[in-house]
């Protein structure tokens, strides 16, 4: 059962930047020549397909950048306006119960609050 939609255990493809391609790349070579002899031929097999493919997708010209977007250094994330309280209105003005009480009533079960 999944807790949410589009969670990492889902059957999506990771997606990489053209660095992080490059790197994986010059890894799954070195692991293809440091192979023993007696390494099985699926192995070497799966290594030269993904090879291929990375090799394939670096090959093609980058994507240019999105039209409308800023980069994040330039323009930071707006602040967010604070919160309401989790504490009811009534608890706070006149004739407030204690702290203790408080904060016991805004955890407590919904059928005892009244």
């Amino acid at each position: 059962m999944r807790s949410f939609e589009g969670q990492h255990s889902d059957n999506v493809a990771i997606k990489r930047t053209r660095e992080e391609k490059q790197r994986q790349m010059a890894q799954l070579k070195e692991q293809l020549a440091t192979l023993k002899a007696h390494a099985a031929p699926a192995i070497r097999e799966a290594l030269g397909k993904r090879i291929a493919e990375l090799d394939a997708e670096l090959r093609q010209p980058p994507k240019p950048p999105r039209e409308g977007r800023e980069p994040r250094e330039d323009s930071p994330r707006p602040r967010r306006e604070n919160r309401p309280s989790v504490f009811r209105s009534e608890d706070t003005g006149p004739g407030a119960r204690s702290a203790a009480s408080t904060a016991a009533s805004a955890f407590a079960s919904p059928r005892r609050r009244s």
